[in-house]
């Protein structure tokens, strides 16, 4: 028997409970009432799904009192947080190792710094597995799911192999398949800014909106990007290195080859050297140069400004390429972003661009340096809310 879409009954049932499993995830405890509302099914076909996920263990019930209404009280649908995964973001100056629940709360938190530069992938994974270990042994009475790495650099979709990290050093790493062996567990690795987008959409400054680009600047940028709702990561999970979309053709020469990439032009060792700092103190000194441009220091406002512009000229370029609802800034550009947004919108506006300026929302990551983490979290979780009946193999 199939529906009149040729959708078998195993499949739409299994894509109901996908809908609910991903609704309370996404948005917390939330009432049998407004789940028929929302998914548009009858009240007794919600309740045959979410008895089907408490059997699996992944919701509880709860009576939920409705204030200054008569009858029965409703049924709240509560994600049950003891379904864990482990997040990690390996990133250019530290590790962050996460314990995350299901519906999205961090239980517990490590982080270890390390210096900039590259790194022998042996020596990181060994340090990732220990950060891992650690945390694995807080949660008492609790199913793990999986772990999910980010990695600043591009990572094969198909295994998670390491194509290219150049702020790491690493070129057709296997750090998944060694981190897997290291700690006897599946791991799922993806790019950074691919991972923050998702996480940007599901709780952040993207919350909403289904076309979306991130953009995160510390040493190189990295962009992820959601076309329709959808990952847009490319044929083989490469797409969106757009610090090297070029933006100068009598720019400095890129260390990937090319003249006049954008990761050139913008980030933090360029805002750095431009301002009469040594590179490398990441974050902490791209604000004290902003706050010495704002004290009147003229080099460091000449410096900000110069980015700036930088900045703009590459957003417009991407804008005109995507056509998004919104664009959200991490790192050093959600820095600049919020220190000079009118040089920013200035340059942006010097070319007609194919969606108004008008049309396209410009935010500073609302997660900030854990966008890339909890997108981990959700690489991690997504084979059990894709299909809730692969709890059974995970747990």
């Amino acid at each position: 028997m199939s529906t009149r879409t040729g959708v078998g009954t195993k499949e739409l049932r299994r894509a109901n409970l996908r809908a609910i499993l991903q609704t309370v995830h996404t948005h917390g405890p939330t009432t049998r009432a407004e789940l028929t509302k929302q998914l548009g099914l009858n009240r007794s076909t919600i309740g045959g799904l979410t008895g089907e996920l408490q059997a699996l263990a992944l919701v509880s019930e709860e009576t939920a009192a409705v204030g200054g209404r008569s009858g029965r009280p409703s049924h709240l649908v509560v994600p049950r947080e003891d379904n864990v995964v482990v997040a990690v973001d390996l990133g250019v100056d530290r590790i962050a190792v996460a314990l995350v629940g299901l519906g999205g709360e961090v239980f517990q938190r490590r982080h270890r710094s390390h210096q900039r530069g590259e790194h022998d992938v042996d020596h990181v994974v060994d340090a990732v597995a220990q950060m891992v270990e650690d945390v694995l042994t807080t949660g008492a009475d609790r199913r793990y799911l999986g772990i999910g790495v980010s990695v600043p650099g591009a990572v094969r979709a198909r295994d998670g192999l390491v194509r290219f990290a150049p702020n790491l050093g690493w070129v057709e790493e296997p750090f998944t398949e060694l981190l897997e062996k290291r700690l006897g567990m599946h791991v799922s690795t993806g790019n950074d800014a691919n991972l923050g987008v998702l996480a940007e959409r599901l709780r952040g400054a993207a919350a909403g909106y289904s076309d979306v680009v991130y953009l995160s600047a510390s040493v190189g940028i990295g962009g992820g990007f959601l076309v329709g709702g959808r990952p847009l990561t490319g044929a083989s999970g490469y797409a969106g290195e757009v610090g090297h979309l070029q933006v100068d053709s009598v720019g400095p020469v890129c260390r990937c080859g090319a003249v006049g990439c954008w990761e050139t032009k913008v980030g933090e060792n360029v805002l750095l050297r431009s301002a009469g700092r040594l590179s490398g103190g990441g974050p902490e000194a791209v604000a004290e140069v902003i706050a010495a441009a704002r004290s009147g220091e003229v080099r460091a406002a000449d410096a900000v400004a110069d980015v700036a512009d930088w900045c703009g000229v590459g957003i417009r370029a991407i804008i005109n390429l995507f056509n998004p609802q919104i664009v959200v800034l991490g790192g050093c550009l959600a820095q600049v972003w919020r220190a000079a947004e009118d040089r920013v919108n200035e340059a942006m506006s010097r070319s007609v661009m194919m969606s108004p300026r008008e049309d396209v929302l410009i935010r500073a990551a609302q997660l900030d340096i854990e966008s890339s983490l909890l997108g981990a979290a959700e690489l991690a979780f997504a084979p059990v809310l894709d299909d809730p009946q692969a709890v059974l193999q995970a747990g």
